[in-house]
């Protein structure tokens, strides 16, 4: 589903990020959270002034001059990540 972006989000950072198919998307930055020694970034699709409300969340690595991300393919990692998502939540 896609919405009108929200003034809060029109400031965000935007990556483009490479896909599967070999396209290019464009997403803005949501977040950024560390866990269990690696930084992840979630973002959210972007077209245009609209914004898709489904979140992704991409291992991140800053080089000297951009941030390579990564798809997290490991089902392992995944679940480890999201929980710590989501206590970053229950902390606040």
């Amino acid at each position: 589903m896609s919405q009108m972006i929200p003034e809060e989000l029109e400031e965000f950072v935007t990556i483009t990020i490479p896909q599967e198919d070999g396209t290019e998307q464009e997403f803005a930055i949501v977040d950024s959270f560390n866990a269990d020694g690696s930084h992840y970034i979630v973002v959210s699709r972007v077209e245009g002034d609209l914004y898709d409300d489904e979140a992704y969340i991409y291992r991140a690595k800053e080089t000297e001059t951009d941030v390579d991300v990564e798809p997290i393919n490991d089902e392992e990692e995944y679940k480890k990540v999201i929980e710590a998502y989501e206590a970053t939540f229950e902390n606040n």
